[in-house]
C-alpha cells in the first residue's frame, strides 16, 4: 500500500497552476491595473515560497552530488533553448551569463539549497538561526542582487530550513485545525496580502531578487518590510495547507508531474507573449483576465501529460550519471572506506546510519516524484537507501552512562586508548583473552590508512587508575 502523502502532490498542482496563471498575466502588464492586480499579488505573495517549502519537505542529502547536478543539468538545457525559441518569436532573451534568464532562476537556488541540506541535518538549529538571518538581512549586501540567484535564495532559504526540520509536522497541524480556525487563518492571509494591494507595495519585493538598495530604504526598513513579506507568505501558505485533502485526484497529478509543467510552461508563456503584450489596449481587464485563467488550465493540463515528465526526468537523470560517472570510482572508494567497520561500527551487522552527505542520485527516472525537490524518491524513501558515504556519528543516548563499566556492543567512544592489532584484549576483570573471530577479519580487512591497518581502538574505562600512562 501507498505511503505517498496526497496533500503534498494537491499543494504542488495547485501552486503550479499558480505559477503559470501568474506567468501568463505577467504579460499583459497586470501591476497597474487594479482587476489584474489583485490576483497578482494574491498569487506572488507565496506561491514561490510555499513551493520552496514543499522541496525542503522531501530534501534528502543522500547521493547529494546527483541530486544538485540535476538541477544545473536543467539549467543548462533550459537557457539556450529559451535564447533560440525567444529569438524565433523576434523577442529579445536578455543574455547575461551570471544572472539566470526570468523563471530557471528556481532550478539555480535549488541546486544551491540542496548543497545546504547536509549541514540542516546535522546542525539542525544553527542552520535554522542561520536562514532567518540571511533571509532578513541578505538584502543588506549591495553585491548580491539577479547575479547568480542570490538575492532569491537567500529570500527563500528560511522557507526551504523551515520546510525540511518541520514541514510534515506543520502540514499535519494545517489540516488538523477546525473549520472556524482555519477561516479565521485564511482571513488574516488575505488581509495581509489586502493590505498590499490597498497600499500598493512596490511588487518587485514580492520577487526578492533585489536587494535594499534597490527600493532605496534604511536597513532598519529593508528588513522590516522583508520581515512583513515573510509573514504574509507563511500565513498564505498555512491556508492552503489547513483546506487540503489526502486523496489521488487530478489536482494531484498535476503536482506530480510539475517538473515538466514548470520547465515547459516557459516556452508557451513566451510564445504566447506577442498577443497578450498588446491585449489589455483593445479587451477590459476582466476579460484579459478570464483568457488568462482559461489559458492557464488548458497548458497545465496538456503539460502534465506523462510522457513529458518521464522524458525529462530520464534526460536530467541520464545526463547527471554520465558526467559524474568517471568519478564512480572514487565515489564507490569513498562509501567503502566511511562503512568500513573498523572505522565506524564495531561489526559488520552494525545499523547503517541514515543522512550524511549522500553518494549519487537525484531524480530517479520517469518514476520521480512531482516537483523538482530534491528528494528523488518515491514516497518519502531512498530508491538506494545503503548508498551513502558519510554517516552522522551514533546517537548521544547510545553511549554508556558516567561511571558505568557497561560495554555495549557496537558502541562508539570518544576516549579510546590505540593497541596493536594482534595483542589480546583485556577484560573487565583484567585477564587477558585472544581475539573473537569477528575483531580478527576487521584487523585483517584492508583500509585506506596504515594507521587502521596496524592498530584497533579499545575504550578507555572510567576506572583506569590515574598512573596509567595512557590516561
Amino acid at each position: 500500500m501507498s505511503a505517498r502523502d496526497y496533500r503534498l502532490d494537491r499543494a504542488k498542482g495547485i501552486l503550479i497552476f499558480a505559477v503559470v496563471l501568474g506567468h501568463l498575466m505577467a504579460r499583459t502588464s497586470p501591476w497597474e491595473s487594479p482587476v489584474l492586480g489583485a490576483p497578482m499579488y494574491l498569487i506572488y505573495s507565496f506561491h514561490m515560497p510555499a513551493f520552496v517549502f514543499l522541496a525542503g519537505i522531501t530534501a534528502k542529502s543522500n547521493r547529494l552530488p546527483e541530486r544538485v547536478l540535476n538541477f544545473l543539468v536543467l539549467l543548462a538545457a533550459v537557457l539556450p533553448l529559451m535564447w533560440v525559441w525567444m529569438w524565433a518569436f523576434g523577442l529579445d532573451p536578455d543574455y547575461s551569463f551570471l544572472t539566470p534568464f526570468w523563471y530557471s532562476w528556481f532550478l539555480l537556488s535549488m541546486a544551491w539549497w540542496m548543497i545546504t541540506v547536509p549541514f540542516i541535518e546535522r546542525f539542525p538549529r544553527t542552520m535554522l538561526v542561520a536562514s532567518l538571518g540571511v533571509g532578513l538581512f541578505g538584502g543588506v549586501l549591495p553585491i548580491l542582487d539577479t547575479e547568480l540567484s542570490a538575492a532569491r535564495t537567500m529570500a527563500f532559504w528560511p522557507f526551504f530550513v523551515i520546510g525540511k526540520l518541520y514541514g510534515k509536522q506543520i502540514i499535519d497541524w494545517a489540516g488538523s485545525l477546525a473549520i472556524w480556525q482555519k477561516l479565521g487563518l485564511s482571513f488574516a492571509a488575505l488581509a495581509t496580502v489586502g493590505y498590499f494591494y490597498v497600499d500598493q507595495v512596490d511588487h518587485h519585493w514580492l520577487y526578492g531578487s533585489l536587494n535594499f538598495a534597490h527600493f532605496h530604504v534604511s536597513i532598519p526598513e529593508g528588513v522590516g518590510l522583508r520581515l512583513i513579506m515573510d509573514i504574509a507568505a507563511v500565513l498564505m501558505t498555512l491556508a492552503l495547507l489547513s483546506w487540503l485533502t489526502d486523496r489521488n485526484g487530478l489536482i494531484a497529478k498535476i503536482g506530480k508531474h510539475s517538473l515538466a509543467i514548470y520547465v515547459l510552461h516557459g516556452f508557451v508563456v513566451r510564445g504566447l507573449q506577442p498577443v497578450l503584450d498588446g491585449s489589455r489596449d483593445v479587451l477590459p481587464d476582466a476579460i484579459v483576465f478570464l483568457i488568462c485563467l482559461a489559458l492557464a488550465v488548458v497548458w497545465t493540463g496538456v503539460l502534465s501529460w506523462t510522457p513529458f515528465e518521464r522524458a525529462l526526468r530520464w534526460y536530467a537523470s541520464t545526463a547527471s550519471r554520465l558526467i559524474l560517472k568517471p568519478f564512480s570510482a572514487l565515489w564507490s572508494r569513498t562509501r567503502w572506506a566511511a562503512s568500513s567497520p573498523a572505522d565506524s561500527q564495531d561489526g559488520p551487522d552494525a545499523p547503517a546510519a541514515s543522512g550524511g552527505l549522500g553518494g549519487l542520485g537525484g531524480i530517479d527516472g520517469p518514476e520521480g516524484p512531482g516537483f523538482v525537490d530534491g528528494s528523488g524518491d518515491r514516497d518519502g524513501e531512498d530508491a538506494h537507501p545503503a548508498a551513502h558515504d558519510l554517516a552522522h556519528p551514533a546517537p548521544f543516548e547510545h553511549y554508556p552512562l558516567p561511571g558505568s563499566h557497561e560495554v555495549p556492543q557496537n558502541a562508539a567512544y570518544g576516549s579510546t586508548q590505540e593497541v596493536p592489532a594482534g595483542s589480546a584484549q583485556p577484560t573487565a576483570q583484567g585477564t587477558p583473552q585472544p581475539e573473537t573471530r569477528n575483531a580478527a577479519k576487521h584487523s585483517a580487512t584492508p583500509h585506506l590508512g596504515e594507521r587502521s591497518d596496524r592498530y584497533r581502538r579499545l575504550p578507555v574505562y572510567l576506572s583506569t587508575p590515574p598512573d596509567d600512562e595512557d590516561r
